[in-house]
């Protein structure tokens, strides 16, 4: 399934607005990975530009290509990340997953999709934790 570059940052950012932050996927890769990522897409453009201030103070413009780059590199941080949130919000679910998706679609009474993905994962799973009581997750 190809998907462009702009709807899989676009699925990313989403992905990690709508991810549960809840003890029952807390040995998910996405419970350590959305925390940074938010965190980068909060403070790494002011340490980009006080990277790139700080360089240019010490070094002077002899250096400035580099400071540019590094300071580059940091402000590409989040975009990496919704990158790989996005490529994983698209992935088909395993079969552990997929199992776990039928099943908590049975107990909400809901249509599940054919080939779920991990964005309908995602959602369900909100879903559930506003919806069923607590032993049933």
């Amino acid at each position: 399934m190809n998907h462009s570059i702009w709807q899989v940052f676009k699925s990313g950012q989403e992905y990690a607005a709508i991810w549960p932050h809840h003890a029952v996927v807390a040995a998910m890769t996405e419970t350590r990975v959305v925390p940074g990522v938010k965190f980068a897409a909060k403070w790494m453009p002011a340490a980009a530009v006080i990277n790139l201030w700080v360089q240019y103070q010490w070094l002077g413009s002899a250096f400035l290509p580099q400071a540019m780059v590094s300071s580059l590199f940091l402000l590409s941080v989040p975009v990496q990340g919704w990158y790989w949130l996005g490529r994983r919000a698209l992935s088909q679910l395993d079969p552990r997953l997929k199992h776990w998706y039928l099943e908590l679609a049975q107990k909400l009474q809901v249509q599940p999709r054919a080939k779920p993905i991990r964005m309908d994962l995602a959602r369900l799973l909100n879903k559930a934790l506003r919806e069923l009581p607590p032993d049933e997750h």
